[in-house]
C-alpha cells in the first residue's frame, strides 16, 4: 500500500472510529486480522501483513462469514481481546515517515484469563497501542503497553521489548520542505528523471505518485508540479477513485484477463489518464473494492494454476509411460527372430554343433540354407536353448499385445491433455473454468483411491479408545501399555499434542492434529482430562497432565513397554473426566 493512500485512509478511519470500542476480533491465517468496531453501517476494519498484499481499510464483508472462515483461538487474538476487550480508541494517525499506523485506547487493567466483555466497573484505565506496520517482508502488527511490546502477529527477526517510532530516513528529502532550487539540482543529477528524483529523494514517493509527479511535470516546473500534487493530496478534500485497465464489471467478469490493471488513489491520477476511472464516496469504499477485486483474482489464478499443475503432472505421466511402452516395443521386435532361433534349434538338436559362443546349426529359412551360429544364452544344450527362446518369443507376443492395448490410449490422453492444457490458457472467467475442476480429480483417481485406502487403514487402530474433542480433533487413547508405545510410536505423527498423567502411571493419549494449526485450548484441557481419568489418579480431584508435541517424545533403548522420554513439555492441571465424545 502506497505511503499517500495509507495517509488517506488513516484520515478517514480517524472520523469514523475515534470514540469507538473494539468488539470481535478475528485472525485469518499468520498475516491478517479482522477488528470489529461496532459500525452501524457493519464494516469490519481489515488489517493484512501479507507483503503481497499489504493492506488497511474498511470492509463490507458480512460478519457472520467472517466468523465461519476466521479464527478467534491464537494467541495474538487471545491477548487482544484480554488487553483491548472493550477498549476505546481515543486517537489513530499515521505515524513517522512510514507506513506506520498507531492505534491509541483506553483500556482496561486485564486480570488473569481473557474476557471478550470485561466488566468496568472498579477497574483501572491504562493505555494500550496498537501499531500496525505495513513495511514490506516487515510487515507486523504490535500490541504495546506505552512503549513496551506485549505481542506481535508475526514472529520477528530481531525481537525488541521496547517499541520505537520510525525515523526519518536519512538520506531523503522532506517534499514538503525541499526548495525549488534543491528540488532542480536533484532531478539533473538523476539525469532529468523526475520519476526517479521523487522515488530515490523525497519522503514518502512510491512509484505511482513518483509517475504521476512525472506526468504532471511535463506540463509545469517539477517544483510547481510538486507543491500542487501535495496540495491537492493534503489540502483539498479526496476524490477518492480507481483506475482500471478495463470497466470495473468487465474485470469481475473477466477476473483472470491479462491485461489486468487496478490502481487506488486519493485523487485522479493524470498519468492514468488513459485507463477507465470510478470515483468513490470515500477511500474505503474504494479500497474495498479494490482489494476485493486483487483477492479474487489472487485466488482465481491460484485455482487455474493449480489445475494446471494437476493437468501436466498427468500430462508428463502419460508422456513418460507411453516413452517406455515405445521402448518395450522395441525390444520385442526380435520375437519373430526368437521364435526362428527356437525352431531351427528343436529342428537341429542332433545336428547342431556345439561352438565356443552357442550352436551352429542350418538356417532351413534362408535359400542357400547357410550355417549360422546362434548363441547358446547360457544354456548347456540345444534343447535348453531352443525353450529359452520360445519362452521369450511368447513373452515378446504377450507383451507386444498388452502395449498395442495400453500405447493408443496413453496417446490419446495425451493429446487430451495437451488439448486441455491449451484451452486452459485462454480461461478468465469463472464460468469457464468451472468445466475444469472435476478434470484433475478424475485424472488422478489411482492415487486417491489408494489414499482413500491408506485412510482406511489408519482408521483401523487397536487397542485404543477414541473420542472427539468439542472442537472436533480426535483424540486417541491407549488400553496397554504395549498399546502405549504402537499409539505414541507408530500412529502418532510429530506435531500430534502427546498427553500423560504426571507421575503416575497411566495410558498414553494422542490429540490428533493433521494440519498443523494451533490447537485450541478446550481441546487441550479435555485430552488432558483423558489422561488424568484412565490413569492411577483418576480418584484425585486435580491431576498435573504433561504434554507436548509429538517430537519431543522418544523411547530409548532398554525403556520398558509404556515407558518414555520427553525432551519438552508443559503441565496442566485438570479434573480427571471422560471429556468429549467417545466415536468408537
Amino acid at each position: 500500500m502506497e505511503n499517500f493512500t495509507l495517509q488517506a485512509i488513516t484520515n478517514e478511519l480517524q472520523h469514523l472510529l475515534t470514540g469507538l470500542r473494539v468488539g470481535k476480533v478475528y485472525q485469518f491465517g499468520v498475516t491478517d486480522l479482522a477488528l470489529d468496531f461496532r459500525l452501524r453501517d457493519g464494516r469490519g476494519l481489515i488489517v493484512s501483513t501479507d507483503p503481497q498484499r499489504l493492506a488497511l481499510y474498511l470492509t463490507r464483508r458480512d460478519v457472520r462469514r467472517l466468523e465461519t472462515e476466521a479464527r478467534t483461538d491464537t494467541a495474538f487474538v487471545s491477548l487482544l481481546r484480554k488487553h483491548l476487550g472493550g477498549a476505546r480508541l481515543i486517537a489513530l494517525e499515521k505515524t513517522g515517515y512510514d507506513r506506520v499506523v498507531r492505534f491509541d485506547f483506553e483500556a482496561f487493567e486485564s486480570h488473569e484469563g481473557v474476557e471478550t466483555e470485561p466488566e468496568t466497573e472498579g477497574r483501572k484505565v491504562v493505555p494500550r497501542s496498537l501499531v500496525i506496520e505495513l513495511i514490506g517482508r516487515a510487515a507486523n502488527v504490535l500490541l504495546l503497553a506505552e512503549t513496551k511490546v506485549i505481542a506481535t502477529l508475526r514472529e520477528r527477526a530481531e525481537a525488541t521489548e521496547t517499541y520505537r517510532e520510525p525515523e526519518p530516513p536519512a538520506r531523503k528529502h522532506d517534499p514538503f520542505d525541499i526548495s525549488p532550487e534543491s528540488f532542480k539540482q536533484l532531478i539533473i543529477a538523476c539525469d532529468h528523471d523526475v520519476a526517479a528524483t521523487a522515488r530515490y529523494h523525497l519522503i514518502g514517493f512510491d512509484q505511482p505518485y513518483a509517475r504521476e509527479l512525472a506526468a504532471r511535470s511535463e506540463t509545469r516546473e517539477p517544483a510547481i508540479a510538486l507543491s500542487e500534487l501535495l496540495h491537492e493530496l493534503f489540502e483539498q478534500p479526496p476524490q477518492p477513485s480507481l483506475s482500471s485497465s478495463a470497466p470495473l464489471d468487465e474485470i469481475r467478469r473477466d477476473i483472470g484477463r491479462t491485461e489486468f490493471s487496478l490502481t487506488l488513489a486519493p485523487i485522479t491520477f493524470h498519468h492514468l489518464r488513459n485507463q477507465h476511472v470510478t470515483h468513490f464516496a470515500t477511500i474505503n469504499e474504494a479500497a474495498d473494492v479494490y482489494f476485493t477485486l486483487n483477492d479474487e483474482r489472487r485466488g482465481f489464478i491460484a485455482a487455474r494454476q493449480q489445475i494446471e499443475s494437476a493437468l501436466k503432472t498427468r500430462l508428463k505421466k502419460q508422456q513418460a509411460l507411453a516413452s517406455n511402452l515405445r521402448r518395450e516395443r522395441d525390444g520385442y521386435a526380435k520375437a519373430d527372430q526368437q521364435q526362428r532361433f527356437g525352431e531351427l534349434l528343436l529342428t537341429s538338436l542332433h545336428a547342431a554343433v556345439k561352438t565356443e559362443r552357442g550352436f551352429q546349426v542350418t538356417d532351413y529359412y534362408s535359400d542357400d540354407q547357410a550355417q549360422i551360429e546362434i548363441p547358446a544364452a547360457g544354456k548347456p544344450g540345444a534343447k535348453e536353448a531352443a525353450e529359452h527362446y520360445f519362452k521369450l518369443a511368447r513373452k515378446a507376443r504377450h507383451g507386444i499385445q498388452a502395449i498395442s492395448e495400453r500405447l493408443p490410449a496413453a496417446e490419446r490422453e495425451i493429446t487430451e491433455l495437451e488439448a486441455t492444457l491449451n484451452r486452459l490458457s485462454s480461461v478468465i472467467t469463472r464460468e469457464q473454468l468451472a468445466p475444469f475442476t472435476d478434470q484433475p480429480a478424475k485424472q488422478q483417481k489411482a492415487p486417491a483411491s489408494s489414499s482413500v485406502r491408506k485412510k482406511a487403514r489408519e482408521e483401523q487402530i487397536s487397542g485404543v479408545r477414541r473420542y472427539r474433542s468439542s472442537d472436533g480433533y480426535e483424540i486417541l487413547v491407549g488400553r496397554s501399555s504395549r498399546d502405549n508405545d504402537h499409539l505414541t510410536l507408530r500412529v502418532a505423527k510429530s506435531y500430534d499434542l502427546w498427553f500423560h498423567a504426571a507421575d503416575y502411571p497411566g495410558s498414553h493419549v494422542v490429540l490428533r492434529n493433521p494440519k498443523r494449526r494451533e490447537v485450541p485450548p478446550r481441546a487441550i484441557i479435555e485430552a488432558a482430562q483423558l489422561a488424568a481419568k484412565f490413569s492411577n489418579a483418576r480418584a484425585a480431584a486435580k491431576v498435573g497432565v504433561n504434554y507436548c508435541e509429538r517430537k519431543f517424545v522418544t523411547k530409548p533403548k532398554g525403556f520398558a513397554p509404556g515407558q518414555v522420554r520427553l525432551s519438552s513439555f508443559k503441565t496442566v492441571l485438570v479434573e480427571p473426566k471422560e471429556a468429549g465424545e467417545r466415536i468408537l
